[in-house]
């Protein structure tokens, strides 16, 4: 019986020591010798969950009856995974990914002259709950449109205005849409859906005047900072809790890598500007080089650069269009592309050029040296920027984890540029089994 129990002890002891020991503390990566441990692991997966649900029911609130219930459905999976997080031994890979890049960001602040306060964190965290007319900090000003881009959004504008109107039909009174007497019958159905004239209106007694209501008063600094506080102080009770964090974790594993993200990406796509040089160009892709070599001099002896392209090039998203890329800057394309298109002249057609989609022949149609940048490109132009920096740090980082399984590179796909034509809608075919019975000829 003493050995018996001295047994029962021990498996006790160490289930006990596993579960709230040695299992919190496994490491699930590292990063230059920072290690990431499951038990922050679990406390950035909780934050996570509780964000995304409270994300997913706002949007529910947005959308139509139709959807509604599908963003609810994922809110609701989302907290049940919530409930299930700590103690677990399942990793989501994005989750442990987004960890492992927060330590990068936060590695490389001194090489770009950056650094991340204890100040701007907690201040940062607080704005997260400061009312939306004072936050405590004030938003990045958005640079003033030089005039091309200012007569560019103008003209959008315009034309948008312009197809909304004429898309929108003129509303047809109906008799539905008079309001009948008291007492008097509905229509039928189909006196209700025809064109009728409504008659004279009769002026209505102007109602009596109601006081406007005082606008609410902007809050002051105090007040904006109060109120943070207090919501700081419900969101650590609600879900700090949940995670078992208290407000120094929330700052260290949460906030201050947020801080980091934002300063670095502001630094890396503070130079991109409102115009850059930019081509307009054309191609085709093809699987092999012989066959973009056979195209490129067709092209060149007088054939169809566009028809061409119609009738071999792969690339879905433009081939229909004669392969017009449209306005393109240099780091919207791979660098091969870029570079083959940038140096080729106006009207000219290049020898093929291998990238990872396959080969192109590149015709370039216009080169402007500066060209201004719809939001699009400036969108993702800085997108480019941020990626490629992070992949460069990511190379240079010794980051280890058995819990990210590696994966073979997927075959890409050719993404045209934000400004090529968008592809032609086919015109809809009659559906020959809707045909009306053909009439028989009298002899």
């Amino acid at each position: 019986m003493g050995i018996a129990g001295g047994l029962l002890a021990l498996i006790l002891a160490g289930g006990f020591l596993y579960e709230n020991i040695l299992k919190p503390r496994a490491v699930l990566a590292s990063v230059d010798g920072e290690e990431i441990r499951r038990r922050e692991y679990w406390q950035v997966r909780s934050v996570t969950l509780v964000e995304q649900a409270n994300q997913l029911e706002q949007i529910a609130q947005l959308v139509g009856p139709d959807q509604q219930q599908q963003y609810l459905q994922q809110a609701s999976q989302a907290r049940q995974e919530l409930v299930e997080v700590w103690g677990s031994t399942g990793v989501d890979e994005p989750t442990l990914q987004a960890m492992i890049d927060d330590r990068v960001y936060l590695r490389n602040l001194d090489d770009l002259g950056l650094e991340v306060t204890a100040g701007e964190v907690e201040t940062y965290a607080l704005n997260q709950f400061a009312p939306a007319d004072a936050p405590l900090v004030a938003p990045t000003p958005s640079p003033t449109l030089i005039p091309a881009r200012a007569e560019m959004a103008t003209q959008t504008a315009v034309a948008r205005t312009a197809t909304a109107t004429a898309a929108t039909p003129s509303p047809v009174p109906t008799s539905a849409d008079i309001p009948l007497p008291p007492g008097a019958p509905s229509p039928p159905a189909a006196v209700a859906a025809a064109t009728v004239t409504p008659p004279p209106a009769t002026p209505a007694a102007p109602p009596p005047a109601t006081p406007a209501a005082s606008p609410a008063a902007t809050p002051d600094a105090e007040q904006a900072r109060a109120t943070a506080e207090a919501g700081y102080a419900r969101f650590g009770d609600d879900v700090l809790g949940i995670a078992r964090l208290d407000r120094d974790g929330y700052e260290r594993l949460i906030a201050r890598p947020r801080v980091a993200r934002e300063k670095v990406d502001a630094a890396l796509t503070a130079e991109v500007g409102q115009s850059a040089e930019q081509v307009h160009a054309a191609h085709i892709l093809v699987e092999t080089r012989d066959l973009a070599q056979q195209l490129a001099d067709q092209a060149r002896g007088g054939a169809d650069f566009a028809q061409l392209a119609r009738e071999q090039s792969t690339d879905e998203g433009t081939g229909a269009n004669g392969g017009d890329l449209g306005w393109f800057a240099r780091e919207e394309m791979v660098p091969p592309f870029a570079e083959a298109a940038f140096a080729l002249p106006p009207g000219q057609i290049g020898d093929p050029v291998e990238t990872e989609f396959g080969w192109h022949v590149i015709q370039v149609i216009e080169h402007a040296p500066n060209r201004p940048l719809t939001d699009q490109q400036i969108d993702t132009i800085e997108r480019a920027r941020v990626a490629r920096w992070l992949e460069e740090r990511r190379a240079e980082a010794d980051v280890s984890s058995d819990e990210i399984a590696p994966t073979e590179p997927a075959a890409e796909t050719f993404q045209p540029p934000v400004e090529a034509p968008p592809a032609p809608t086919p015109a809809p075919q009659p559906d020959p089994a809707l045909a009306p019975p053909a009439t028989p000829v009298a002899p």
